[in-house]
């Protein structure tokens, strides 16, 4: 089985991914060696009149309601569409902070269309990446072929913006914030780590597997290892030194940022007071060896290898960190959100049930709404859930009662969002206002604050007046 890389962007209309929803989507694929194979894939998703987008995304992406609706398709259509390319055997799903964002939109959006989640990532020989991590340890350990002098105006780091990086490597990034130009974008930074620094692009490509990445971190005999991470952040660097500690699940372990100061009573109920953090296996962490350190990478991270051993055999020689009592800290943690949209991870989707999803999935839209109340759902939020996807997805099958259902539904989620921090039609109409009246807000901004106002008038005749 051949693998392919699909490299994939998502533009949305907000930044909480298990709530708000795609607007474009885009994805080029390529062979091992980073040659297009295929023709590209640019999709618009419409949406639904139960959801209102955040003003402040559409200003940074361009993208408007009228748009999306006029050029787009219906989001189960768009997401069939995508998971269709990644399902393609051998598959790897690639973007730049795609662990972070898009793949979990990704995830929501399948699992409000009735899909498991989660099969896309490991089913078929398929697997899941992120280059932005790739791009810091670059930056910190192997640097040379790139230039990493813009800094982040927020804190002033090395930036690792994809706009910023394009800019200073003398990459073509014209209109970015469109998904199909920031894939290529991406394409372009992957090529350039690959020609330059091979070994670290194979190392990186290798530790996608989670069982690699525990092959790494040696937890049994508690030996340093190299983490790059954002939660790293500094004037030196994102990479630091860290000990592994315990596992507390099968893809979760528990580690000690060796260049944090050693606490006096640590606990995992503070744990960033602390130095503590828990690294998940499967999310593609960007893990390498102690040794990988070289004297130009110590320093230009501060750190010597020597030093980071050292510090590691206090600690281990002190005990400092014990597994039960730490454990024994971790606060108890129950989600507030109580809506089924967004309760993706409230429980695991039961073989039957994904067996009875799939038996839904299949049918025309109009028998859909009859077949499903006959079926005993080990959870029971998948009758609310069809109805919705549906619904949003196709109205006009409803029966009349139904139709009204749909609209005094709609209604309420535009009044009094389902979420914290959604936007009600009151607030949104707010923002909108204290946008066009910015003074810095320029014009071309002006009329997409202007289409998102007739956006809201529209919901409110259409949905809430009639």
């Amino acid at each position: 089985m051949k693998n392919t890389i699909l490299w994939y962007d998502l533009e949305t209309f907000g930044l909480n991914p298990r709530y708000d929803r795609i607007a474009q989507a885009a994805a080029i694929r390529t062979d091992m060696d980073l040659n297009v194979i295929d023709q590209p894939l640019l999709l618009y998703s419409k949406l639904s009149p139960d959801y209102l987008p955040v003003p402040e995304s559409c200003l940074v992406t361009g993208i408007t309601p009228q748009l999306v609706n006029q050029m787009g398709i219906k989001e189960s259509e768009m997401i069939d569409r995508l998971l269709s390319e990644m399902m393609k055997s051998g598959t790897i799903t690639t973007g730049f902070n795609s662990i972070g964002f898009d793949d979990e939109c990704i995830r929501s959006t399948l699992y409000r269309n009735l899909y498991d989640p989660y099969e896309r990532e490991y089913s078929n020989g398929c697997s899941r990446w992120d280059i932005l991590n790739l791009v810091r340890a670059t930056r910190d350990l192997r640097p040379q072929g790139m230039v990493f002098d813009k800094k982040n105006s927020e804190t002033g780091f090395t930036s690792f913006k994809l706009t910023d990086l394009t800019e200073e490597n003398n990459i073509d990034q014209k209109g970015a914030h469109d998904a199909l130009v920031d894939v290529r974008a991406t394409i372009n930074v992957a090529r350039l780590i690959k020609k330059n620094q091979p070994k670290l692009w194979n190392w990186a490509l290798s530790i996608r597997d989670k069982d690699n990445v525990k092959n790494v971190i040696n937890v049994l005999k508690h030996e340093p290892f190299l983490h790059t991470s954002t939660i790293f952040a500094s004037e030196k660097g994102n990479t630091h030194p860290c000990l592994p500690l315990f596992y507390s699940g099968k893809n979760e372990i528990w580690c000690f940022d060796l260049l944090f100061d050693i606490p006096n009573n640590p606990n995992l109920s503070d744990y960033r007071e602390t130095g503590l953090f828990k690294l998940s296996t499967n999310r593609c962490p960007f893990v390498a060896p102690l040794n990988t350190l070289d004297k130009e990478a110590e320093n230009r991270l501060g750190y010597t290898k020597e030093e980071v051993l050292k510090r590691a055999r206090y600690i281990l020689e002190r005990k400092i960190f014990d597994k039960d009592k730490l454990l024994e800290t971790i606060p108890d943690f129950e989600s507030t959100e109580k809506d089924p949209d967004v309760t993706i991870y409230g429980s695991f989707l039961s073989r039957d049930d994904k067996k009875r999803l799939s038996e839904i999935r299949k049918l025309p839209p109009q028998s859909k709404l009859t077949y499903h109340p006959s079926l005993p759902f080990d959870d029971e939020k998948y009758h609310k859930l069809v109805w919705r996807q549906v619904a949003r997805n196709w109205p006009e099958v409803l029966s009349d009662s139904e139709k009204k259902k749909w609209k005094n539904w709609c209604a309420s989620r535009l009044i009094s969002p389902p979420i914290q921090n959604a936007q009600s039609l009151e607030n949104y109409r707010e923002n909108c206002k204290k946008l066009m009246e910015s003074m810095e807000i320029d014009g071309e901004k002006k009329k997409i604050i202007a289409s998102l106002i007739e956006y809201g008038d529209w919901l409110e005749d259409t949905v809430i007046k009639e």
